[in-house]
């Protein structure tokens, strides 16, 4: 990522420990980015010494020193290439902000990829979304995943957490915390419920969506990926206290004196208070979640961090159903700088998911899930070239267990592998011609190995300082469910290949984004006439992406707005039809009013139904003796379009010298009944319609922050 500017954020630290004559100073700091808040690898040296080091992945650094004489001014020489260089004075127990000039754009801080890559802040060369307006913007929950929903290239109803990006279903989006893989990242994987993710807001640092052109270093998926990055080094005390009507949480930040920090969350929930003031009694669920991280400062150049991820969820309803999940993640982490322009992490995680559904007297299902990973990966600045390495290791085993009323419990499991290889180099070919290629290969083993290679090119043209054009061109493979590889050994794993064009206008007040892009399937999973799967399937998905976001101090306004025309012939679908994940058009527009100490904002959104298959009627079925359906052509009909309106709104007010925030939230104001799928009786006699569980809601809460 880019800025016009640097700043270092440098929290000096004096600590004198007597050994004799001899006392030493100990200078920390983090190196982030101006406008984005991103760390910075920046090189940070004893100014007259070849005492140095880079900053840390977090964008942290430490050094020390001897204590120096009386007269001598410690200073510090900061830079990163392509930017001036900076020399500061080194003032203990001083907070110091440097501000760096670029001269000119370096190629390893261009976003090359012609892709909607949105992230948590501000950036010269992507559209953005800030953090905080996870929090603030209308409809979004706090929650990064369904708050990404607004964003370009992402066609998903605001209904669903599933995250369709540029026409691809919810398996086709990879989502990594820390660097760490999540194959289950939302509360809840029945039809009934998935609205929300396992992250907490509070904990997160930022966040990207990237569609077409996504880095080499993330694999195994088609359409997209989502990379969330947790708060890292802490460097003053801070956390927050809240309570709504949804339950209560918890944050705490602290450092650890200079040889680390620990941040944590804890939070619980219970719907029964919301579903009695919006007047919704039939189901209700419940939630925990808790995190904790720790970073300690093993040596200058060795960063140790230990990671640790639940979450609970229990759902009922007065059908008969009831769900419930269980998430946990433990990682550990170690970050090593070998020079300065050498940093390399190595990440072992153990992720663990359990799941179980259930409808009253009718069935019953379980399913455990036990993912082991290794990670490294290395940046090599070379200052011509800024490559990029690394490799990841995953074992898994996957249970399900089932049983339906008056039958024996059925079982099965499979296990397998997943290894792969990445490179990536950054160059400049001229003054304003950025070049990034890359390549991945990627190696599943299940009932028999297969590998995969997939090569990635993508360029960027700066004609002024605020004006880029981007091209992107590369191949993408998924290897599949574990199942049915297990199944079909012949399998091969599925395949699409991108082309996207996009054109970015940003100035201090305004990003604009116009996005055309194709995707064309291969290889996709078809169902054959004897029951199993072959490579037969194919598809497409093209479209365009407009993206206008305005900001000043009195209000800010976004509009997105998606295209899509997609076919594929997939599953059951037997020959090329509309993709069952098509939303050809969705918009959606923002308008927040900022005054004092207090904001209001009000989001429309609009989305074209998803397509379905239309029932025909019924004819009886002498040997089964029930009614069986008849079906009319694939996914030729749609649902009703789905329209929602949502205001929010906070005031901030100075209690005991505390600051409060006082919050609210009412989502689908005019309680407009969103269709999301239909539902046939045994004998498909009638059809009923399921609505969006977000009827008309209100949402109230406090928020305490401390520091």
């Amino acid at each position: 990522m880019i800025g016009k500017t640097l700043v270092l954020t440098a929290l000096i630290i004096g600590s004198l420990t007597h050994l004799g004559a001899q006392t030493d100073i100990i200078l920390q700091g983090k190196i982030i980015d101006k406008d984005t808040q991103a760390p910075l690898p920046a090189f940070v040296q004893i100014t007259g010494t070849g005492q140095g080091r880079t900053a840390d992945y977090d964008g942290t650094f430490k050094l020390l020193v001897k204590q120096p004489a009386p007269d001598q001014v410690l200073t510090l020489t900061v830079y990163l290439i392509g930017y001036q260089k900076k020399i500061i004075p080194a003032q203990t127990g001083k907070f110091m902000l440097v501000e760096l000039e670029l001269e000119p754009l370096p190629s390893h801080e261009i976003t090359v990829s012609a892709d909607s890559v949105v992230s948590a802040g501000k950036a010269q060369n992507t559209v953005s979304m800030d953090k905080m307006e996870v929090y603030t913007f209308p409809g979004t929950a706090a929650d990064p995943i369904y708050a990404s929903q607004i964003l370009p290239g992402v066609n998903s109803l605001p209904d669903s957490s599933n995250m369709l990006i540029r026409g691809g279903g919810p398996d086709e989006v990879a989502y990594f915390f820390d660097g760490i893989e999540i194959a289950h990242p939302f509360l809840s994987e029945s039809l009934h419920e998935s609205y929300f993710s396992i992250f907490d807001n509070q904990i997160i640092e930022g966040f990207s969506v990237s569609g077409s052109g996504y880095p080499t270093k993330f694999g195994d998926a088609l359409s997209g990926v989502m990379n969330i990055t947790a708060k890292d080094r802490i460097f003053q005390r801070e956390g927050g206290l809240g309570i709504s009507i949804m339950g209560l949480n918890s944050y705490l930040g602290m450092p650890i004196k200079d040889k680390g920090s620990l941040v944590g969350s804890f939070n619980m929930g219970h719907s029964a208070l919301m579903t009695r003031i919006n007047n919704r009694r039939d189901s209700e669920f419940q939630t925990k979640n808790g995190f904790l991280k720790s970073v300690f400062q093993l040596h200058q150049s060795h960063t140790l961090r230990l990671l640790g991820l639940f979450d609970t969820y229990d759902f009922n309803h007065t059908n008969g159903f009831k769900t419930s999940s269980r998430n946990g993640v433990a990682g550990i982490s170690l970050t090593s700088i070998f020079s300065k322009n050498l940093v390399s992490r190595f990440i072992f995680s153990h992720v663990r998911y359990q799941a179980g559904f259930q409808i009253e007297d009718s069935f019953h299902k379980d399913l455990s899930d036990n993912i082991y990973q290794f990670r490294g990966e290395a940046t090599w600045d070379l200052e011509s070239h800024y490559i990029d390495f690394g490799a990841d290791i995953q074992w898994r085993d996957i249970k399900i267990t089932w049983e339906e009323s008056g039958g024996f419990p059925e079982r099965r499991n499979t296990d397998g592998s997943r290894w792969s290889f990445y490179i990536n180099d950054k160059f400049r070919i001229s003054r304003k011609l950025y070049l990034d290629l890359g390549a991945r290969l990627g190696c599943v083993r299940v009932a028999k190995t297969q590998f995969r290679f997939d090569p990635r090119f993508s360029l960027a043209y700066l004609s002024t300082p605020k004006d880029i054009f981007r091209f992107s061109l590369g191949m993408y493979h998924q290897f599949g469910d574990y199942f049915y590889l297990k199944d079909n050994q012949d399998l091969k794993p599925k395949g699409a290949s991108h082309i996207s064009l996009s054109y970015d206008r940003i100035t201090a007040n305004m990003d604009f984004r116009l996005t055309a892009y194709n995707k064309e399937y291969s290889q996709l999973f078809l169902n054959t006439a004897g029951g199993g799967i072959n490579n037969a399937g194919l598809g497409f998905a093209r479209g365009a992406e407009l993206y206008l976001k305005l900001k000043n101090a009195k209000y800010d306004f976004l509009l997105v707005y998606n295209f899509l025309n997609s076919r594929r012939k997939e599953n059951q679908v037997a020959s090329l039809a509309r993709s069952p994940y098509e939303i050809d058009h969705s918009l959606t527009g923002i308008f927040t009013l900022k005054f004092n100490n207090t904001s209001l904002g009000i989001r429309y959104s609009f989305a074209s139904g998803l397509p379905y298959t239309p029932l025909l009627g019924r004819e009886w079925d002498h040997s089964q003796q029930i009614f069986s359906p008849v079906w009319g052509e694939p996914y030729t009909e749609r649902f009703p379009s789905y329209q929602r309106l949502d205001i929010n709104g906070s005031k901030t007010f100075i209690i005991d010298k505390k600051q409060w925030i006082f919050y609210f939230g009412i989502t689908n104001l005019f309680n407009r009944k969103n269709i999301l799928r239909y539902e046939y009786s045994q004998n498909y006699s009638q059809r009923n319609n399921q609505y969006s569980i977000f009827g008309c809601s209100i949402f109230l809460g406090i928020y305490i922050p401390f520091y």
